[in-house]
């Protein structure tokens, strides 16, 4: 531990001091000359008395030194450690951001490019390859719904009847109470040079009257002695498994439901007693109408009645379904 100059200089003092003390000591005996003796015998004591001021001496600088380092260490600890840390942290931050940065930008530089270049060609060939996948099933569904949806079911039968051939027609007018006109929807029948269809009633100077319109779409008001006639053909079928006659519409009286009936050179028939019911919006009602069919008959004329109890229906459309086999 090296001193200071002020330490070393006190130390010295003390030294001086405890040699002029004994020094002193030696010259200030009380023993006169005629004491020879006791000089000698006090010899010894000036020595000790030497010896307990240089210890006090050696025991000054070592306390005092002691004393300095312990000061003298604090404030050096302290003025070395703030030095240490703020030189030292600012050093490493510099040095250690000045090699690390060109590092880290080299390693992000790579990750970037093989990452995205990579990438991005397998996402597109991935993207060319699912393409025609995915499309040509969505176009091939379309057609199939298109072809479904567009055609009638069951035939060409619309009015839930199972069949093979149809023949259907519209009443429509340009609202209510004008002229009832025919609109022929389909005929799918072999034989379709007898297709005609029309409103008639035993009264004379009959007007066909379309009806209806503010609670349902409208159509052929079929009351009293009204009937309809359908002209057609079964040519061509060999054997009629099943044939329904069915009407859309409702009965037009607001107290009872209604029905129809039908008749041919064949046969005759009529649908349940109330069937049709008084209430919109308007629906199908379908009868089995077989008995009054027969297959290869070229002129087949149907006649279509209004029954009870009301005696009065609205005949929007009108259907005809044959299931030949």
């Amino acid at each position: 531990m090296m001193m200071r100059g002020s330490d070393r200089r006190a130390v010295r003092h003390v030294v001086l001091a405890a040699w002029v003390l004994v020094a002193l000591a030696s010259c200030a005996d009380p023993r006169g000359p005629d004491e020879p003796v006791d000089a000698k015998v006090d010899a010894p004591d000036a020595v000790e008395d030497s010896a307990e001021a240089a210890v006090d001496a050696v025991t000054d600088v070592t306390v005092d030194a002691a004393t300095d380092v312990t000061v003298d260490a604090a404030p050096d600890v302290t003025v070395d450690t703030m030095t240490d840390v703020t030189v030292d942290a600012m050093t490493d931050v510099t040095i250690d951001v000045a090699m690390d940065t060109p590092r880290d930008a080299r390693d992000a530089a790579p990750d970037v490019a093989l990452d995205a270049a990579p990438d991005a060609a397998v996402d597109v060939r991935d993207a060319a390859a699912d393409a025609p996948v995915d499309v040509a099933p969505d176009v091939r569904d379309a057609a199939p719904d298109v072809v479904v949806d567009a055609g009638p079911p069951l035939g060409g039968c619309v009015s839930g009847a199972a069949g093979t051939h149809v023949a259907r027609v519209r009443w429509t007018g340009s609202g209510s109470r004008s002229r009832a006109t025919v609109s022929y929807e389909a005929n799918t029948l072999p034989d379709r040079a007898r297709w005609r269809v029309t409103a008639n009633s035993r009264s004379i100077g009959y007007t066909p009257v379309f009806d209806d319109v503010f609670l349902g779409v409208g159509g052929l008001d079929l009351s009293g002695t009204v009937f309809i006639d359908v002209e057609l053909s079964t040519a061509g079928l060999a054997r009629l498994s099943n044939v329904t006659v069915a009407v859309f519409g409702r009965s037009f009286n607001t107290t009872a439901s209604g029905s129809y009936a039908w008749q041919t050179f064949d046969g005759t028939g009529a649908a349940p007693s109330g069937l049709v019911a008084n209430s919109a919006p308007y629906q199908w009602y379908r009868a089995d109408a077989t008995r009054a069919f027969a297959p290869g008959n070229s002129g087949v004329l149907l006649r279509i009645t209004p029954g009870p109890p009301s005696g009065s229906l609205i005949v929007s459309r009108v259907e005809i379904c044959f299931d030949a086999r």
